[in-house]
């Protein structure tokens, strides 16, 4: 210990200064010899570390720390922190770049920024407790500052996540240098008595050309670090096609944040309509965002967006209280609708949602079958057990349950088999070539011969003319929605269309009934297109004429192995 050697020589110089003064005229020869050994004892005693030359002091080889509990350095790996490690990789630009006279940068040895994030972190930390997350950390500080080179700079900069300043990298040995890492993270780790496997994503920003300094190199390697992520490669060095946080993005979150309190979200309602009969039937619930500056925004621009904010729940429970209450309105005022609103993935795992529904049924005094519930195939992918869970409590409500959007994304088949649904609704890529494609109309059709086979009712969106209403009679679909019946309408506009149509179908009579309402693409406002039930033969029988009620008929025979396969018999 340092402070032995500095005691010794204090207790020696103090006894050889008493001995001087006792010793008469050779008193200041004696206290000469005193300050002489006191000086060589203190030339004896070591420098403290952080006072010597090296590697901690400059920062860019090795941890560039002092130990845990100094400035700049993380407590649990003894490696930088994130402070730290903006300042000394600053300082690593400035000894690798230089600014030439106009302005840009060049680069005397090639760098870059590399984000190290572990996947496997979180459950980690919540199957075996943050205790052994803590040791995991520790071991992959541990293993990365054992794979880095003389001149490299390590540091975890937060959560699960690191960062190195890498020496003489470039976009050519990005690759390999990113496997040497990847390679010295992949061997198992002993937590709790288990192996667990560690695995991490990586995004690699190239110095100088990705990034002038520490800031945008980190943003645009954590760009990349996202890509990897999402397409599940491993690693990404960064280039234009890594999409990059913007300030136009941050504002959207910030408005979304506000524009449901601001009352700037609003309802439209689609409608759907029996095919056999042309009874309306129901409407499904959409949402709108008006606003104050850019009028009227789709969902497309602003959901994606609230849902990565946390903030579908809240939209949720606005869209099922309003859409609810709107549809008691409607059922008070005579019309027998029902309202499908669409639950999302997040919504369909929460304990409360269940209940919230219990709650805005018995407010508005609307029947629990007059609502549905819209689920799509990725709800069902995670935490299936408690989504399926969530179903049968809403079935047990007496609330009906769709399959929104079927076959657009990785639903087993397995799954209507085991899951409490009402209705499959197919999304509207299918419809795209089922005039023109045999493979794709019978792709529609067997889906529709599924559906019944399973007892479930069959919904077809985005139909938009009378031939894909025609293809979809004749095959057996139960109920269709899409422009070619109305575009989406505010609430109360329901009630007056509800009207007009009900109008149009009495007209055609009971078995022929007008559809061209001239709201739709494809259909003209003087046309209508009036479609019989479907007989036992699988004849269609199938008529154009210039308005409701026309004798113009033409019959046709639609035959199987054409672009349009013979239907069955009409589900009832």
């Amino acid at each position: 210990m340092p402070g032995v050697p500095v005691l010794a020589g204090a207790a020696a110089a103090t006894f050889l200064v008493g001995a001087a003064l006792r010793g008469g005229p050779g008193r200041w020869l004696g206290v000469l010899t005193c300050l002489v050994v006191a000086l060589l004892i203190a030339r004896l005693v070591p420098a403290p570390r952080s006072a010597r030359p090296g590697r901690a002091d400059t920062g860019i080889a090795g941890t560039g720390a002092t130990g845990p509990g100094a400035a700049g350095v993380d407590p649990l790996t003894g490696l930088a922190d994130r402070h730290g490690f903006l300042d000394r990789a600053a300082r690593f630009l400035a000894e690798v770049g230089c600014p030439p006279a106009e302005g840009g940068w060049t680069s005397r040895g090639a760098g870059a920024l590399m984000l190290i994030d572990l996947d496997c972190f979180n459950e980690v930390n919540g199957g075996l407790g943050h205790e052994r997350g803590d040791r995991l950390l520790v071991e992959v500080g541990r293993r990365l500052d054992a794979v880095g080179r003389p001149g490299d700079l390590l540091a975890r900069i937060g959560g699960d996540e690191f960062a190195m300043m890498l020496r003489n990298v470039d976009d050519e040995s990005a690759g390999a240098v990113v496997t040497r890492f990847r390679d010295a993270l992949h061997a198992p780790v002993l937590l709790a008595g288990m192996q667990v496997a560690v695995e991490a994503s990586i995004g690699i920003a190239i110095a100088f050309e990705h990034g002038r300094d520490v800031d945008e190199l980190l943003r645009n390697a954590a760009s990349a670090l996202r890509e990897a992520k999402k397409s599940r490669t491993g690693y990404r060095v960064y280039d234009t096609g890594c999409l990059r946080p913007s300030p136009a993005r941050l504002r959207l979150r910030t408005e979304l944040r506000t524009c449901v309190q601001a009352g700037q979200l609003e309802l439209r309602y689609q409608p759907k309509a029996e095919l056999h009969t042309g009874r309306v039937t129901g409407v499904e619930a959409l949402v709108r965002w008006r606003h104050p500056v850019d009028g009227v925004r789709p969902p497309d621009v602003f959901l994606p967006e609230m849902e990565s904010a946390g903030l579908m729940p809240q939209l949720t429970r606005l869209v099922l209280a309003t859409a609810v209450a709107d549809c008691a309105r409607w059922r008070a005022a005579g019309a027998g609708l029902s309202v499908s609103v669409n639950v999302p993935a997040s919504m369909i795992v929460d304990p409360g949602l269940v209940p919230e529904i219990r709650a805005v049924l018995a407010a508005t005094g609307l029947p629990p079958a007059a609502l549905c519930v819209e689920i799509t195939e990725d709800s069902l992918m995670t935490r299936r057990e408690l989504a399926r869970q969530t179903l049968h409590e809403l079935r047990a409500l007496g609330v009906r349950i769709s399959l929104d959007d079927y076959g657009s994304g990785y639903c087993s088949l397995a799954y209507l088999r085991e899951l409490p649904a009402d209705e499959l609704k197919l999304d509207r890529a299918f419809l795209r070539d089922i005039g023109s494609d045999p493979a794709a109309a019978e792709i529609v059709r067997s889906t529709i011969a599924l559906a019944h086979t399973l007892g479930l009712r069959m919904v077809v969106e985005g139909v938009e003319t009378a031939r894909v209403w025609e293809l979809l009679a004749a095959w057996g679909c139960d109920e269709v929605q899409g422009y070619f019946v109305s575009r989406p309408m505010a609430g109360d506009q329901m009630l007056p269309w509800l009207r007009q149509w009900a109008g149009r179908t009495r007209q055609c009579g009971p078995h022929r009934f007008g559809i061209g309402t001239g709201t739709g693409r494809g259909s003209d406002p003087a046309t209508a297109i009036a479609v019989t039930r479907i007989a036992t033969t699988g004849a269609v029988t199938t008529g154009h004429a210039s308005g409701p009620g026309s004798g113009a008929v033409n019959r046709s025979r639609v035959r199987r192995g054409s672009a349009t396969p013979t239907a069955g018999p009409t589900r009832r």
